[in-house]
């Protein structure tokens, strides 16, 4: 059996980059930095890494879910600068406009980012703060002046400053659906009909795993994480069995 038979085509070319990475430190003695990368990636990356390696990582933020790794020779001592992570605030009037993620996100993406160079974008208060590599930082103080129509600043942060990302918390909960196809599930766990799932589907309103996807009936598999504009977060704990219909018994969390 293959390694990638226990991966999503989707997940194919991401794999062999690992593998890429892997072989580059075995043969080389050198650490690999990764970009920032959500946790499916991180996943993928502690699975294919062997016990000759050790894996370091960080967010800049204390509970950051984005974050980048390092692999390195067994024999490696990590130092605190390696990660090479910056925080930056968003200065905004706050009296006239609240920043949302999206509009944060949207701003870095139009300015000639790439999602992997910037991790957790925090909102809390009126302040907005979120994490990139050392060698984006100076491309953004000198590109990015708005946010939306808002005019800002792009400030560095002192570490006694740094916000904290929130704390998950998944409810637990239990249902049985007809399949395992995403709309299916969603129409279950959300409250919704399946005509609804599949319009947010079109749309590209829906993820699994941080990723956009396209087909309705994208089947899902346990710890898939799902994420559906204007509805929340869902996340597939574990397929329980079949009923004596036939149907799926499954455990999930959710939050809104």
């Amino acid at each position: 059996m293959s390694v990638f038979d226990h991966y999503r085509p989707s997940e194919r070319a991401f794999v062999e980059q690992v593998l890429d990475w892997v072989q580059q430190v075995e043969q080389n003695y050198v650490l690999k930095l990764t970009d920032f990368l959500d946790p499916r990636e991180q996943q993928i990356v502690k699975q294919l890494v062997g016990k000759q390696l050790v894996i370091y990582d960080d967010g800049g933020f204390e509970g950051a879910e984005r974050r980048r790794m390092i692999l390195a020779p067994d024999y490696y001592v990590l130092e605190p600068d390696d990660f090479e992570i910056e925080i930056r605030q968003i200065d905004y009037p706050t009296k006239f406009v609240e920043l949302t993620h999206r509009q944060v996100t949207g701003t870095l993406l139009n300015a000639g980012m790439k999602r992997q160079k910037f991790g957790d974008i925090v909102l809390a208060d009126g302040v907005a703060q979120f994490a990139t590599t050392r060698e984006a930082s100076a491309f953004i103080e000198m590109n990015v002046d708005r946010v939306g129509k808002a005019k800002v600043r792009i400030s560095k942060v002192s570490e006694e400053d740094l916000l904290t990302v929130p704390k998950t918390e998944w409810t637990d909960e239990f249902g049985i659906v007809s399949s395992l196809r995403f709309d299916a599930v969603v129409s279950e766990v959300l409250g919704i009909s399946r005509q609804k799932a599949q319009a947010l589907v079109k749309h590209g309103d829906c993820k699994v795993n941080h990723k956009v996807i396209e087909d309705s009936s994208f089947i899902l598999e346990p710890d898939d994480l799902l994420s559906v504009r204007g509805y929340g977060r869902v996340k597939l704990m574990a397929i329980l069995g079949s009923t004596k219909r036939e149907k799926i018994k499954i455990q999930y969390g959710i939050i809104r």
